[in-house]
């Protein structure tokens, strides 16, 4: 069972893309130890908790009560626990980074790399580039495998590529992105053409590099890529029981972008979850999408994931154009991506996805 934690909607940056709206709601030890109990209940020997924010270093002091209860709790009938958390890296430290090691709390930065300054400012309007650069030596130094999360904002569409090489340069080797998908911004098909070049140069970059010490795994394209060649969906919503989140206030939501939506509350972490509520809200996000059914890349977009398409359009089965266009454009540059390394028979991407050399066959 894996519970996403909303530990405080406070944060220290003011990021020009955040769709948050910061407040100082912060999680107290009651509901974080009722939200652990909750976990248990369900019997299972493998459990988590994402820790997200805001900022959730701002709660440093509930991470570290979570995990120590947890791990009582846990080895008292051999089970497991895994966590993973999102930050801006702004506090990370030498202390936590040792005991998120000692407890298993997989940890991932978000950072735009070259985009940085210009788009992820303090509270204060001040860059926070180089205020970051010892807590990402830290990161790497304590979890080499860390992932970089970027974000890219309409504006910097043409920006893409070179933020996500900065983030490889600088030692991330998995960087993961996203582009700003509020409602308010009006994205165009210059801006997609945009994207669309940008991922295109990044995929030759990263396939250049795929058989090389340290390949640049670009998570968006490896997504793509194994969706076709595993034939199966890229991503797996069962929203409501995949990832149910936990408000500050103990209020549970299928998901994070349904936080405070009171119709879309599932119960509460002191009394359980509503099964009923549960199941209704998973039954009416099961329905195919309007504008999607017969799509040739249905299995390979993320169509179908009702948290973003509620946040963009109110209806969980309404496709917002620009994810459509922006998918497209993503999925075209991961089968780049793929040909460029099946072409040159790259040995690690035929073991990765257990592709057959026919040429040695044709040979033999």
């Amino acid at each position: 069972m894996n519970f996403t934690l909303h530990l405080t909607a406070n944060c220290n940056f003011a990021c020009e893309y955040c769709y948050e709206k910061h407040s100082l709601k912060s999680m107290d030890e009651r509901t974080a130890l009722a939200a652990c109990e909750l976990l248990f209940s369900y019997g299972h020997l493998k459990n988590g908790f994402s820790f997200f924010g805001g900022e959730p270093m701002l709660s440093r002091g509930i991470i570290d009560l979570v995990t120590e209860y947890c791990a009582e709790k846990s080895a008292a009938f051999g089970g497991e626990m895994r966590y993973r958390m999102t930050t801006n890296g702004i506090l990370l430290d030498e202390s936590f980074m040792k005991l998120a090691n000692g407890r298993r709390i997989e940890v991932a930065l978000s950072h735009d790399g070259s985009l940085q300054d210009e788009q992820r400012r303090d509270r204060a309007g001040r860059g926070t580039a180089e205020r970051l650069e010892p807590a990402i030596d830290l990161l790497l130094k304590y979890q080499p495998n860390a992932i970089a999360m970027l974000t890219v904002a309409q504006r910097n569409a043409g920006k893409l590529a070179e933020a996500a090489i900065w983030l490889y340069e600088r030692g991330f080797s998995n960087v993961n992105s996203a582009i700003d998908m509020r409602p308010s911004v009006p994205w165009t098909d210059a801006d997609i053409e945009a994207l669309a070049e940008q991922y295109g140069k990044l995929a030759e970059y990263c396939a250049a590099r795929y058989d090389s010490e340290r390949p640049l795994h670009y998570l968006n394209f490896e997504s793509k890529i194994s969706a076709y060649l595993d034939d199966r969906p890229c991503i797996e919503c069962r929203l409501g029981y995949k990832q149910p989140s936990v408000a500050p206030d103990g209020l549970i939501y299928p998901c994070n972008q349904f936080l405070n939506k009171p119709e879309y509350a599932m119960g509460n972490v002191f009394d359980g979850i509503d099964k009923a509520a549960q199941r209704r809200i998973y039954e009416a996000s099961c329905a195919p999408e309007y504008t999607c059914r017969g799509c040739a890349l249905e299995k390979r977009c993320r169509h179908h994931c009702a948290c973003l398409n509620h946040s963009m359009t109110g209806d969980m089965h309404e496709v917002p154009p620009v994810l459509c266009a922006h998918e497209q454009a993503l999925i075209r540059a991961a089968d780049r991506m793929a040909e460029l390394l099946y072409e040159r028979k790259s040995p690690r991407f035929m073991r990765a996805y257990g592709i057959k050399d026919d040429s040695k066959e044709a040979k033999a």
